[in-house]
């Protein structure tokens, strides 16, 4: 989930997926193979967010899975990119327990489960990355049960 923060008054409106009617567009995938590697592109005003997975196979349950989520700017008239969150949300099918791990600073660097089905699983976060000098931040996290 996305929302620009910043661009219009009142609350920013929170995107959780890609409708015709709602304004966002145009977007789908530039390439994909169904099963282990894809990229898709979503234009939503000024913001172009590319999507990217890849699967590498291994292990007993299918593999890994790696995602990366890159927002840029699209205003051509700035180099400077507004203010985005994202929003990223993990849970299980079942009653497993998820626990997540923070850093030093406060970031949350992984969550760790178990599934009848999976096992022992990590879904790790990596620190975000920013171009030129501009710093991004780290989110907050929130447990629901």
């Amino acid at each position: 989930m996305w929302a620009q923060q910043g661009t219009t008054p009142g609350t920013p409106k929170l995107r959780h997926t890609c409708e015709q009617g709602d304004g966002v567009g145009p977007y789908g995938w530039e390439f994909h193979d169904g099963l282990s590697f894809g990229r898709q592109h979503i234009q939503d005003g000024a913001l172009r967010l590319t999507t990217e997975f890849v699967k590498r196979p291994g292990g007993q349950h299918g593999g890994d899975w790696s995602w990366r989520v890159t927002v840029e700017p699209q205003d051509s008239g700035t180099s400077a990119l507004p203010l985005v969150s994202l929003f990223f949300y993990v849970v299980t099918d079942g009653k497993e327990v998820l626990l997540p791990e923070v850093g030093a600073k406060g970031q949350l660097k992984f969550i760790s489960g178990h599934t009848s089905e999976l096992g022992d699983f990590r879904f790790t976060l990596l620190p975000p990355t920013s171009p030129g000098d501009t710093a991004p931040k780290y989110g907050s996290y929130n447990v629901f049960w």
